[in-house]
């Protein structure tokens, strides 16, 4: 006889049942989206921890990789403290993808984080302010990443409802 789970092991799903993240394994396409889920959450950690680093160590740098030229240098510390932010991110990511059922609140801010940065890209192309050259890329990859977080959004499984059929009365 299987013992029963500490009411603290149990995860509310988003209709408020409890469910055990252990028995996510036996649902094979699941297990599949958790693994996904996982990987994209460290490789979005891995490239914010990069850029972020580049941001905090090489502001004059990456001002030139974007073709962005003359900046005042109190520019540099505008750019030094976004890389603190990305870099404190990428932490945020890699805790996440330990595990992503916890730390479903971090998966919601990437989809919201892609979605604004696409969004921003978007507004800042159409109004010429910034290139294709410098935006495109970011722009495209932040969409991309916002719809991979919520094609693998994790939702537990449904339970199965027996069908409700009419016995006959007595």
């Amino acid at each position: 006889m299987k013992s029963p789970q500490h009411p603290a092991a149990l995860h509310d799903d988003s209709n408020g049942r409890r469910f055990a993240p252990e028995s996510l394994a036996s649902h094979p396409d699941i297990a599949m989206k958790l693994f996904l889920l996982r990987a994209l959450l460290v490789v979005d950690s891995a490239v914010l921890f990069l850029v972020g680093g580049l941001l905090i160590f090489a502001p004059a740098q990456v001002e030139q990789a974007f073709y962005f030229q003359d900046l005042p240098p109190a520019v540099a510390y505008l750019i030094g403290m976004w890389g603190c932010l990305m870099a404190t991110m990428g932490f945020g990511y890699l805790v996440a993808a330990t595990h992503p059922l916890r730390y479903r609140v971090w998966i919601n801010i990437g989809i919201i984080r892609g979605a604004l940065e696409c969004a921003l890209g978007i507004f800042y192309l159409a109004r010429g302010i910034i290139t294709f050259q410098q935006a495109g890329l970011g722009t495209a990859v932040a969409g991309l990443l916002a719809v991979a977080y919520v094609v693998l959004y994790p939702r537990p499984p449904r339970p199965l409802v027996p069908s409700q059929t009419s016995a006959p009365t007595p």
